[in-house]
C-alpha cells in the first residue's frame, strides 16, 4: 500500500512540474503583401520580396502563415491598428467594402485578420539603383530598405517595428533587384526570432546520462541543431513577487519531430524534469578574431592575424567555417611583397564539449593572394596550402569565449622566383563572439 501511495505521489509531483512549464504552441500569422507606391521597381521583384517574407516566417516553424494579397502603406498602419482596436473593444461592423490606402477589405476579409495572432505588414521605404560600365560589361547595383510592422491582434499593439537594408548587383536592374530582395531572408529570420512573442519556450521532460536532456518541441516548431536555450529558474519572494534568473545553458545536439535532445553546457542548480527553458536567438554564426605566430628552432619567424566565421546553427558535432587572414612573415618583410597579402580559407571542425571547456580540432585549405595597393597592379595569386590545428575554448559568458590554439600550416608559393613559401608550427590566442 505504501509503495503504491509513493508511486502516486511521485506521479502527481512530476505532472505538476511539467504542467508548470510554459510551452510554445503554433499560432496563426497573417502577412500583408509588400507596399511600394512611392517607388518604381522592376516587375517580378515584388513577388520575390513577398515570397521571401512568407517563406522566412513559415520556415520558423512556430507559426501557421497566411499570405495576403492586400498591400498596406506604412502611413496607413496606425489607422489599421486603430480599426482593429475598435473591432476588439466594440465589435464594430465594417462596411461591405472598407478602403485603407491601396487595400480594400470586405467584412469577411477583416474578420479573418482579426482572428490571427500577429499581423505582419512589410513596406518598401527606399529604393535606389545605379549602373556603371566595367571591363566585363554593364553592372547594376541596387539598394533596398524594407520596413516591417508587427501587430499583436489580441491587444491591438505594435510589438515590433524595424527596417532591413539589403544590396544586390547584377547584369540587369531586375537581376540586381531580385538579388537584393533575396538577401532579406537571412536578416529577417534573426530579427523575427529576437522578438519576444516569437521566441520559443520549452521545458525539460527527461534527464539523460552524461549531461544530456530531452526537451519538448522539435523540428515541428523550427528547432535546429546548434540552437541554444537558457535554463530559467523562478523563485517566489515573500513579497509575492517572482524573481527569474538564467541558471544554465543547453545546446541542441539532435532534433526529432516533436522533441529535441540537448547537451547541458553548464547549470548552477540541479536539473529536474519540469525546468523551464527559453530560446536564445542567434544569427547562426560564431565569429572569431585571432593572432598566431610561427615558431621554429630559430625563434619566431612571422605570424598571421585573422577572422573566422563558423556556421553554428544547423550543426553540432561537425561545423563548417570560412576565414581570412593576413600573413606577416620574415619573407614578406625581406622581399617586399608587391601589395597586401591576404589568405582565404575554408574548412571544417569537430565540436567537443566538456562543460565550459570546448575543444575544436580542425583542418582548412585555401589560397593567398596579393591585393594591389594602387590601380597600376593587378590582383595576383601567390600561394596555396592549408593548416591543421586544435583550439581550446573557455566560456566566459553565454556569448563570449577566449581560446588558445596551435597547429601546423604550410602555404606554398606559386611564384617562388618572387615570393617565398611560408608556414610551420604555430600557436596563438583569440576571442569568439556568439552573435
Amino acid at each position: 500500500m505504501k509503495k503504491y501511495l509513493f508511486i502516486l505521489l511521485c506521479t502527481v509531483f512530476s505532472v505538476s512540474l511539467l504542467s508548470a512549464q510554459e510551452i510554445s504552441e503554433k499560432k496563426e500569422v497573417a502577412v500583408f503583401s509588400l507596399s511600394y507606391s512611392e517607388w518604381s521597381i522592376p516587375s517580378g521583384a515584388l513577388a520575390i520580396v513577398d515570397q521571401q517574407v512568407v517563406e522566412v516566417i513559415a520556415n520558423l516553424g512556430r507559426f501557421s502563415v497566411k499570405g495576403l494579397d492586400f498591400r498596406l502603406q506604412a502611413g496607413d498602419v496606425q489607422e489599421f491598428i486603430s480599426l482593429i482596436k475598435q473591432a476588439n473593444e466594440a465589435n464594430i461592423e465594417i462596411d461591405e467594402k472598407y478602403r485603407l490606402g491601396e487595400a480594400t477589405f470586405t467584412e469577411a476579409d477583416f474578420n479573418k485578420l482579426v482572428g490571427s495572432f500577429i499581423i505582419v505588414i512589410p513596406s518598401l521605404t527606399y529604393y535606389d539603383s545605379k549602373v556603371e560600365d566595367t571591363d566585363d560589361g554593364v553592372n547594376w547595383e541596387v539598394e533596398l530598405q524594407t520596413a516591417f510592422s508587427l501587430i499583436k491582434v489580441e491587444n491591438s499593439s505594435t510589438i515590433a517595428q524595424f527596417s532591413i537594408d539589403t544590396y544586390g548587383s547584377g547584369e540587369t536592374q531586375q537581376e540586381a533587384t531580385m538579388n537584393a530582395a533575396e538577401a532579406i531572408s537571412s536578416q529577417l529570420d534573426f530579427r523575427l526570432r529576437s522578438i519576444e512573442e516569437f521566441r520559443l519556450k520549452s521545458g525539460i521532460i527527461e534527464i539523460l546520462p552524461a549531461g544530456n536532456v530531452i526537451l519538448q518541441l522539435g523540428a515541428d516548431m523550427g528547432i535546429e541543431r546548434g540552437d541554444e536555450f537558457s535554463i530559467v529558474h523562478s523563485t517566489s519572494l515573500t513579497t509575492g513577487q517572482t524573481f527569474t534568473e538564467n541558471t544554465g545553458l543547453i545546446v541542441i545536439s539532435e532534433v526529432k519531430k516533436e522533441v529535441s535532445f540537448g547537451h547541458v553546457i553548464y547549470n548552477n542548480k540541479p536539473l529536474k524534469p519540469g525546468d523551464q527553458l527559453a530560446e536564445i536567438p542567434r544569427t547562426g554564426m560564431d565569429f572569431s578574431a585571432y593572432a598566431d605566430v610561427f615558431i621554429s628552432s630559430t625563434g619566431i619567424t612571422g605570424g598571421v592575424g585573422g577572422v573566422k566565421a563558423v556556421m553554428a546553427r544547423g550543426f553540432y558535432d561537425m561545423r563548417p567555417f570560412a576565414g581570412i587572414e593576413v600573413p606577416i612573415t620574415s619573407a614578406s618583410i625581406s622581399e617586399g611583397w608587391p601589395g597586401l597579402p591576404a589568405s582565404i580559407y575554408i574548412g571544417g571542425e569537430l565540436f567537443w564539449l566538456w562543460g565550459r571547456l570546448q575543444i575544436e580540432p580542425s583542418i582548412a585549405i585555401g589560397g593567398t593572394g596579393i591585393v594591389p595597393l594602387d590601380d597600376s597592379e593587378d590582383f595576383m595569386l601567390s600561394h596555396f596550402g592549408g593548416k591543421a590545428e586544435a583550439t581550446i575554448n573557455w566560456m566566459l559568458s553565454d556569448s563570449l569565449r577566449l581560446f588558445i590554439n596551435g597547429g601546423y600550416a604550410q602555404w606554398v608559393s606559386v611564384i617562388p622566383s618572387l615570393i617565398s613559401s611560408y608556414g610551420g608550427i604555430f600557436g596563438g590566442i583569440g576571442v569568439t563572439f556568439k552573435l
